[in-house]
């Protein structure tokens, strides 16, 4: 063997160990430890929106609001291994570094997953983010009229409601110019930027690493009368960077991840994300069609794990309709999320806006919006018009924030259940649109009468359920029979049962349903009961 040779073996193994401490691992773990005495104390896991948010809309804590236990940390950690992030939704640290086998030996972790070599990207940090402290008529929308106006939007606008008190996390790339851009300066001179963090580059500065952010961030919050106006110009905003514009790779769905968990922890209203994963820079790490279920991607249990916090999730169905892979990407197979696909500004659809339905058969997109010419901001400031299912889901997004904000007593998955029953093929949906364009000034009378004050003395509970739901009936006239139903968010019927109910009487019910939020109707000749409840899970 030539000289050169060993040089170049010898090169090869001095590199190795910095090649090893490139690798990254998804440890998860059996349990959150010894912490479920903090579930007594809430404000030191939640800040005090978030927790008014979960109180508003009946959702209680439980085991994946805990983090995860310091004490699995720290054994990592005791490895010369780097806590990057850890998930208290799903119970997972993802280290960096070389995993030593007793690792998976160590009776509290489940499983191990390991991701590839990340060339050089840093992922979040494992530090916790400080929460934050503590109508407007005739809008002048100028180029972004019409993509307004598509959707009713102006109509709500015009009733008052434009995400006043409302709150956004952006999730994207870089917001490169955002902070200095003319048609943004209402965000920073109004104190309406209320938190910043890159989980790219573990830092506060997200004015970098690319403009994707702020271009999606105008059309949402631009306030230039005259010029352009965004479709919640008075909400409040969190700007948070989980998109790596350098590289493609599954660790980018930890950031989306930690990101969104930000979000919960500060108190979210909506969460807008113009990005979707489906191939990566390793071609075996790409998902197949088969993955868009709801069920595969990190990202999309991420998603739907944020929308069963109360928080309204909102994506882009993705660019893909006329590449090869052609379906909506992860997270937009979500079933909790709203996933926006993309028409021109005469409604039609576009040929890039990528088309469902979901592997499993569910409807997506959600609904569409105006992705092709639609009016934005560069980070030099200039108003321009561009292409993408990237800027159709920040138009339905923040008027998601101001219907959110004309229904306060709503839950996001109420609301967002209107968004659909609101667009123009609701009964006829498709591939290619959903259920269609929504109207937003319709979807702000819908369900007016849904709920009418009950006249049938009942009271029931637990709320949330897991099992078993008790109804305790009140001072009735004498026995009599009820006819119970529990339908989803949808209207779809999904338990019905009929029964004797008689007067200080105890009535049990086990409906057999899966986790998420229904409406109850008890119905009898003494009245009507109808009450919004919610089938919990078991902390998994």
């Amino acid at each position: 063997m030539h000289s050169r040779y060993y040089l170049v073996l010898l090169i090869l193994l001095s590199l190795l160990p910095g090649l090893l401490l490139a690798q990254y691992h998804r440890v998860y773990f059996t349990d959150k430890g010894k912490q479920n005495a903090l579930l007594e104390t809430p404000e030191k896991l939640l800040s005090p929106r978030s927790l008014a948010r979960r109180q508003r809309m009946d959702i209680p804590l439980g085991p994946s609001d805990l983090p995860v236990a310091p004490a699995y940390l720290n054994a990592l950690e005791a490895l010369d291994l780097e806590v990057v992030f850890a998930s208290r939704w799903f119970n997972y640290a993802l280290v960096k570094g070389a995993l030593p086998a007793q690792v998976r030996a160590w009776p509290q972790v489940r499983k191990v997953q390991f991701l590839r070599p990340e060339n050089g990207m840093s992922a979040a940090h494992r530090q916790t983010l400080s929460a934050p402290k503590g109508a407007q008529q005739g809008l002048d929308y100028g180029f972004a009229a019409g993509q307004i106006e598509m959707l009713r939007g102006h109509l709500l606008h015009d009733s008052g409601y434009t995400g006043r008190g409302m709150v956004i996390a952006v999730l994207d790339g870089g917001f490169a110019g955002a902070d200095t851009i003319g048609v943004l300066d209402s965000l920073h001179q109004q104190n309406r930027v209320l938190g910043t963090y890159s989980f790219v580059y573990d830092d506060t500065n997200v004015y970098r690493g690319g403009t994707h952010g702020t271009s999606v961030l105008s059309v949402m919050a631009a306030l230039a009368p005259g010029r352009m106006v965004g479709t919640a110009p008075h909400a409040s905003y969190y700007l948070l960077n989980s998109e790596d514009g350098r590289s493609e790779t599954p660790v980018e769905m930890d950031n989306w991840l930690a990101a969104a968990e930000y979000a919960d922890s500060v108190g979210a209203d909506v969460i807008n994300s113009s990005l979707g994963y489906s191939e990566f820079d390793d071609s075996t790490d790409n998902f197949t069609y088969a993955d868009m279920n709801g069920d595969v991607a990190l990202v999309t249990r991420a998603a739907d794990r944020a929308a069963q916090k109360g928080i309204a999730v909102v994506v882009s169905a993705g660019n893909a309709g006329s590449s090869q892979w052609q379906y909506i990407t992860a997270p937009a197979d979500g079933d909790s999320v709203l996933t926006v696909g993309a028409v021109n500004s005469e409604g039609d659809y576009v040929n890039f806006s990528s088309v469902g339905p979901t592997a499993d058969g569910r409807v997506k997109p959600d609904v569409a919006a105006q992705g092709a010419l639609s009016t934005l901001a560069t980070s030099a400031g200039q108003v321009v018009a561009g292409f993408g299912t990237s800027f159709s889901a920040p138009i339905v997004a923040g008027l998601t924030a101001c219907l959110l904000e004309a229904k306060p007593q709503s839950h996001a998955q109420e609301v967002l259940d209107l968004i659909r029953r609101s667009a123009h093929q609701y009964y006829q949906p498709d591939s290619l649109l959903g259920y269609g364009i929504p109207n937003f000034h319709q979807a702000s009378l819908l369900g007016l009468e849904q709920l009418k004050a009950s006249t049938l003395p009942l009271k029931v509970y637990p709320t949330p359920f897991r099992q078993r739901l008790y109804l305790q009936v009140g001072a009735i006239p004498g026995p009599m029979e009820v006819r119970l139903e529990l339908s989803d968010l949808r209207g779809n019927r999904v338990y019905q049962s009929q029964d004797v109910i008689k007067p200080g009487g105890l009535l049990r019910i086990e409906p057999h349903l899966a986790e998420g939020l229904y409406l109850l109707r008890v119905k009898s000749e003494a009245g009507v009961y109808h009450q919004k409840i919610m089938r919990a899970g078991y902390g998994k």
